[in-house]
């Protein structure tokens, strides 16, 4: 499983960097967006799990946490 935990973590990242937000609600949107697309696929469930995780965890940030992570992404670049 710690596998998965490091996936989602790049999912995560694909989530908040997809394009510039203005909101929570936003991120949210296109967090949820990507899970939906993935839970429609015929893939395997490993790939589900983490985008669930990926979701979960972008759930627990609120709005600063999700700029604060989106500005150290663009920092590393």
């Amino acid at each position: 499983m710690n596998k998965d935990i490091d996936y989602s973590f790049k999912v995560l990242e694909e989530m908040l960097t997809f394009k510039k937000y203005q909101n929570r609600e936003e991120v949210m949107l296109v967090g949820k967006t990507m899970l939906d697309k993935v839970m429609e696929k015929d893939c395997p469930q490993e790939y589900k799990d983490i985008y669930q995780e990926a979701y979960r965890k972008l759930d627990s940030l609120n709005f600063d946490e999700m700029n604060e992570i989106i500005d150290i992404l663009a920092s590393n670049n």
